[in-house]
C-alpha cells in the first residue's frame, strides 16, 4: 500500500527506522538486517561523520565504568564477529592493552580494575615497573605500574561504521543521507509512526533514535530528557613508522596506539573547541590542547617525538552523568526507542545496539535506572 500525507509526499515505508548513522545506528541496522528485518537508516549528514568517525578507535576495557563492563564485553565480541566471522573490514585488531599510571596516588585505580575484572572472570595481569619495561622496552621510566588486558584492541573509525552499514545495505537495508528528522508523529493507522524530514517522510512500525549528542533534539519533544555533557574530543595522527607499539596504551589522561598501517593515534587528554547550540557542525582543534596531548604521549613513549604530526581534528561527543548508556522505550510513544552511549561510545557502540534490539524485542536489556 502506498502512503501519502496531507502534503502528498510519497512516504517511504519500512519496518524499522533508525535515526542516526553513527556506530550504534550502523550496528543496529546490520544486526536487524542480518535477522531478516526490513530496515531504513537516515542521517542528517553522512555515516559516522561525527563522534563515531573522529575518535582514536580504542577498545580499552580497563577504563570502563564497572556497571557497563558487561556491555563492553558484548561489544568486544561483536567487533570480533564483524571482522573475523562476517567479513566486514573494520580494521579491528585485538592486540591487548595496558593501563599505565605514573603517580602513586593513581595506584588504587589499578586495584579497582583488578577487582572488577576478576568479578567478571576476565583475564587481567598486574605489572610492576620492571614487568612493564619487560613487556614494552621502549616505554619511559615514569610508568610505575600497569594493568594488562588481552581483550583490549582497536578498530579503524574512518572506515568501521561505514563498512558495517555498507554490509547491511548489501543485505537489503536502505540508507538516506542529509535527512534531518525534525519530528515524529503517530501514523493515522495507529500501527506505526511517521518521521518528518524537510523533503522526505518515513513510515515505520518501530523507530530507534541513535543520534548521539543530538538525540535530545527529538527525545525532548517526546518527554524523554537525557542529560549530556558536551565534549570535544581531539585526535592527533602521526606519519607512518615501522611497527614498534604492540599494544594499546592508556593513562588516566591519554590513549595511544599504532595502527596496522603504521601511524600513531593519540587521543584523550585536552579537548578541542565547539558549541553545539551555536553551530552544530563547527569544531576546532585547540593548539594548546594538542601540544599537551603530544607531550603526554612523548612522556610515555619518548621515541614518538621523532615523528611528524600529519593532522588533528575534533568532534562532538556527549557524556551522561554516570558515564553509562541510556537505552529504553519512549513512554508516551510506544514503539519509539533510543540508545545513547554516554561514554566511550565508539567502543561500546555495537553492544548498545544489541541491547537496544533486546529492548525493542521485549527482552531483558541494560536499563540505567535499574543498574
Amino acid at each position: 500500500m502506498v502512503r501519502y500525507t496531507r502534503r502528498r509526499f510519497l512516504v517511504k515505508q519500512t519496518e524499522y527506522l533508525i535515526i542516526g548513522a553513527g556506530i550504534v545506528g550502523c550496528s543496529a541496522a546490520y544486526l536487524l538486517t542480518k535477522d531478516g528485518k526490513k530496515v531504513t537508516v537516515v542521517d542528517k549528514s553522512y555515516p559516522c561523520n561525527e563522534a563515531s568517525g573522529v575518535n582514536a578507535g580504542g577498545m580499552e576495557l580497563l577504563q570502563q565504568p564497572p556497571k557497563s563492563l558487561p556491555m563492553h564485553i558484548l561489544a568486544a565480541e561483536l567487533w570480533d564477529m564483524f571482522q573475523n566471522q562476517d567479513g566486514i573490514d573494520c580494521g579491528y585488531h585485538r592486540t591487548g592493552g595496558l593501563y599505565c599510571v605514573l603517580r602513586e596516588e593513581d595506584l588504587p585505580m589499578l586495584d579497582a580494575q583488578e577487582k572488577t575484572f576478576k568479578k567478571h572472570n576476565l583475564p587481567i595481569e598486574r605489572l610492576n615497573k620492571e614487568q612493564v619495561k619487560e613487556k614494552i622496552p621502549y616505554i619511559c621510566d615514569n610508568v610505575i605500574a600497569a594493568n594488562f588486558s588481552p581483550m583490549s584492541g582497536y578498530s579503524n573509525p574512518l572506515k568501521a561504521g561505514v563498512a558495517i552499514l555498507m554490509k547491511a545495505k548489501s543485505m537489503g537495508c536502505e540508507f538516506y543521507d542529509h535527512q534531518f528528522i525534525k519530528k515524529i508523529e503517530p501514523s493515522s493507522d495507529g500501527e506505526g509512526y511517521i518521521a518528518y524530514a524537510d523533503n522526505e517522510q518515513f513510515y515505520a512500525k518501530k523507530i530507534l533514535i541513535t543520534g548521539g549528542i543530538r538525540s535530545p533534539w527529538l527525545l525532548d519533544q517526546m518527554g524523554v530528557h537525557i542529560e549530556l555533557e558536551e565534549k570535544h574530543n581531539m585526535i592527533t595522527v602521526t606519519e607512518k613508522a615501522p611497527h614498534f607499539i604492540d599494544y594499546t596504551i592508556t593513562t588516566p589522561t591519554m590513549t595511544m596506539k599504532q595502527t596496522a598501517e603504521g601511524s600513531i593515534l593519540i587521543g584523550g587528554g585536552r579537548e578541542g573547541y565547539g558549541n553545539l547550540n551555536v553551530n552544530d557542525t563547527k569544531k576546532d582543534v585547540s593548539i594548546n590542547g594538542l601540544c599537551f596531548n603530544v607531550r603526554e604521549a612523548q612522556n610515555i613513549i619518548p621515541s614518538v617525538k621523532k615523528l611528524n604530526i600529519l593532522r588533528s581534528w575534533s568532534g562532538f561527543e556527549g557524556f551522561t552523568p554516570e558515564r553509562l548508556p541510556y537505552i529504553g522505550q519512549v513512554e508516551k510513544y510506544p514503539g519509539v526507542y533510543y540508545a545513547v552511549t554516554g561514554f566511550c561510545g565508539y567502543c561500546i557502540g555495537p553492544g548498545a545496539a544489541a541491547h537496544a534490539i533486546k529492548c525493542m524485542n521485549g527482552e531483558e536489556y541494560f536499563n540505567v535506572k535499574e543498574s
